[in-house]
C-alpha cells in the first residue's frame, strides 16, 4: 500500500476527532434556532446518491503489532430528512480490529456485506453540519456448531458527524462494541472511527 494513502487516511481521522472535538464550545452547534424548513433544506442539498471513500485501519498481519490504513469504495444515499443508508458494508471492516480471536473474526468476515442505516440531525445549514446516530448493525454468525447474534455498536456522541461542504459529504462514524449473543463485554479494546468522504 502507498504510503502517502496510509498518512492521509490517518491524518483524516485525527482531524475529524480534533473537529468534533472542537465542535463541542461551538456556539452554533445547536439545533435551537434550525427550523423544520432550514431541515429540509439541508435534505433538499445533500439528497441522493453519495460515492466516495471508506477510511479504517486494519492490522499490518496476525501479529497484531501494527495497525495500517487502509480504504474501500463505499456509496450511501441520502433517504429523507433524516436518514442515511451507507450500503453494502463489508463486515471485514468492521472486524478488522478484533485481536487474538482469528475464530470469530473468520466468522464475522463470513457475513459478506451489510447495510447500515444511520439518522443524521442537521444543526447548521450552510455549510451543511449535522450530528450522526448510527443503528446498531446485527446479524447472525456460526460458531462452534452453533448460531449467534452478534452487534456492532456505534458511539451517538460528538464524535460522529457530517458535513456537506461543495458538493462533497464527510461522516465520521465510531465503533465502540463487538458484542456476541446477550453480553456487554466487548470484542473491541478501544474506538475505532472510520470516516467516509466523497470523492
Amino acid at each position: 500500500m502507498k504510503k502517502g494513502l496510509s498518512f492521509c487516511a490517518a491524518l483524516l481521522c485525527s482531524i475529524a476527532l480534533f473537529t468534533s472535538c472542537l465542535g463541542d464550545n461551538d456556539s452554533d452547534n445547536t439545533t435551537e434556532g434550525l427550523t423544520k424548513e432550514q431541515i429540509h433544506t439541508c435534505y433538499l442539498k445533500m439528497a441522493g446518491e453519495h460515492k466516495g471513500k471508506m477510511l479504517y485501519q486494519r492490522y499490518e498481519d496476525e501479529t497484531y503489532h501494527k495497525l495500517i490504513a487502509d480504504s474501500i469504495d463505499i456509496s450511501w444515499t441520502v433517504v429523507s430528512d433524516s436518514v442515511i443508508t451507507v450500503h453494502s458494508v463489508p463486515t471485514s471492516v468492521l472486524g478488522a480490529q478484533i485481536q487474538n480471536n482469528d475464530v470469530l473474526k473468520a466468522a464475522i468476515e463470513s457475513i459478506g456485506k451489510v447495510d447500515m442505516k444511520v439518522y443524521y440531525l442537521p444543526y447548521k445549514v450552510s455549510p451543511v453540519s449535522f450530528m450522526v446516530y448510527p443503528n446498531p448493525v446485527q446479524a447472525n454468525i456460526f460458531i462452534k456448531n452453533a448460531t449467534h447474534p452478534v452487534t456492532f455498536g456505534f458511539a451517538s456522541n460528538s464524535y460522529s458527524w457530517g458535513s456537506y461542504e461543495n458538493n462533497k459529504m464527510r461522516i465520521q462514524l465510531v465503533l465502540y462494541g463487538i458484542y456476541l449473543d446477550d453480553s456487554s463485554f466487548s470484542y473491541l479494546s478501544t474506538q475505532v472511527p472510520m470516516v467516509i468522504e466523497e470523492r
